[in-house]
């Protein structure tokens, strides 16, 4: 798209991402009128972009219809840059929300703007600061009219290749906002899965941290191809001037943004299983409580035996946890589109997440394809390709998660990866002994399978 010198844009918010987004814009060959509300000392390098000393005098620069990007933290801090910015806008301006809003925060601004005769654009950016700079994946969501008019800013910070600009349009409210909270709990049940797949690595079958860098340069040249594999293998060959390993000396706990907690109080909501994405996050939880760690620790605990496994069993075991982590997400995804009114876009979500975004990977083209032949699949599981490529790796799940649970090795998503299949594929569970306790104790009634109707049983009293 050939852009207009002339194009104008306000950026609020120049931390790591909001100073990449301006660099973008400006080399892009946009205007751009940037301002930093939280700590105003943040000074731009010289890259062509304006720096506002206030956030009136962004305004003033801008020419209606303005677009402006926020670029700062999720939550209040949005509201309260919109509560100082209304005052100052116009009927036909439009707010773009770059970050990590939740989508229900998104649905009530986009309303509220439309009452005040703005608009209001929530945009999921995915790719961290090296997608700022170079391409990033961007899922919308909001009025179509405003995604028009803002279409040009978006699609300059998106990746690209010669056939395709990664930014999509996913439909009214907070669509992108709730296609992003759903990366972004993927991205934690990935993380998760690989992280074990290292401590098997590791601690289980005592690679060293080059041995282990070794395994996961092989395992990105197949099916595991992605972004975090990748990345993966270059942090464990990353040294100290001392010569020792960087990943020796790194905090062993971790903090979380909130968002992977937000996709599973969501799939809860809806009645989506995501027991891996759960697992994942609960796992961060776990990790940060080190003072119990240490305390529980000196307990004279069982020592743990070898991990009688192997390389092969672990990689089998990472990508058939790959594929529930991915299985689960988008049977969110569908179950939120079909909820909240949005067009059914699997295959273009799948697509989105080809290019840019952090949990880029060869799985999602297998995905992208599969919903392209099956709009209306009812789960990745049902389509016969994915069932038979998990198929192939699920003896190799099965025995690493048993060695590791034999030899005292936590992990927590691969184990709840293969519960989950096997939950799946059973044609029939523990449930109807659950609905029996539930009547006989609360008289709550239960189906059957050779009549139509509720039933109630006198429990106690023997026949019913």
């Amino acid at each position: 798209m050939e852009m207009n010198r002339k194009s104008q844009i306000g950026v609020i918010g120049l931390g790591t991402m909001g100073s990449a987004i301006v660099e973008t814009l400006v080399r892009n060959e946009f205007v751009v009128t940037a301002f930093e509300p939280v700590s105003p000392k943040i000074l731009l390098p010289s890259i062509g972009a304006n720096q506002a000393p206030t956030l009136p005098s962004l305004v003033a620069e801008l020419e209606p219809p303005r677009k402006i990007l926020l670029m700062v933290t999720a939550g209040s801090g949005v509201d309260e840059i919109i509560n100082q910015l209304t005052g100052y806008l116009e009927k036909g301006d439009i707010i773009i929300d770059g970050g990590n809003s939740h989508f229900s925060d998104t649905e009530r601004r986009v309303s509220a703007f439309k009452r005040l005769g703005l608009g209001y654009i929530g945009a999921g950016i995915s790719g961290g600061e090296q997608g700022a700079l170079s391409g990033a994946s961007i899922m919308v969501g909001g009025p179509k009219e405003c995604f028009k008019a803002v279409r040009e800013f978006l699609e300059a910070i998106a990746a690209a290749d010669d056939k395709k600009i990664y930014c999509k349009y996913f439909g009214s409210g907070g669509a992108g906002h709730f296609i992003k909270m759903v990366h972004n709990g993927l991205e934690y049940g990935l993380l998760q899965a690989i992280g074990e797949a290292y401590l098997l690595l590791n601690q289980g079958l005592r690679l060293n941290h080059v041995d282990c860098a070794s395994v996961f340069d092989d395992w990105q040249q197949g099916a595991l191809n992605s972004y975090l594999i990748g990345i993966t293998a270059e942090i464990l060959k990353k040294e100290e001037e001392s010569g020792d390993h960087l990943i020796a000396f790194i905090d062993d706990s971790a903090d979380q943004t909130g968002t992977g907690r937000w996709m599973v109080n969501e799939a809860m909501n809806l009645g989506i299983p995501v027991p891996s994405i759960y697992e994942a996050v609960a796992a961060r939880s776990l990790s940060g409580n080190q003072k119990e760690r240490r305390e529980i620790v000196k307990i004279g605990w069982e020592d743990s035996s070898n991990l009688h496994s192997t390389i092969k069993e672990i990689q089998c075991g990472l990508i058939a946890t790959f594929w529930c982590c991915l299985a689960q997400g988008f049977a969110l995804l569908s179950a939120g589109m079909k909820s909240y009114g949005w067009p059914k876009k699997e295959d273009e979500i799948a697509e989105v997440w080809l290019r840019g975004c952090i949990i880029r990977s060869g799985f999602l083209k297998t995905i992208n394809q599969s919903y392209i032949k099956n709009p209306n699949l009812n789960h990745l599981f049902s389509c016969s390709d994915i069932g038979n490529y998990l198929n192939k790796e699920l003896q190799g799940l099965r025995n690493a998660v048993s060695s590791a649970i034999r030899a005292g090795l936590p992990v927590p998503t691969m184990a709840s990866a293969i519960n989950y299949v096997d939950a799946l594929k059973s044609e029939r569970l523990w449930t109807a002994l659950i609905q029996a306790q539930r009547d006989y104790f609360g008289a709550h009634t239960y189906r059957r399978i050779d009549r139509e109707g509720s039933f109630h049983t006198h429990w106690a009293e023997g026949r019913g």
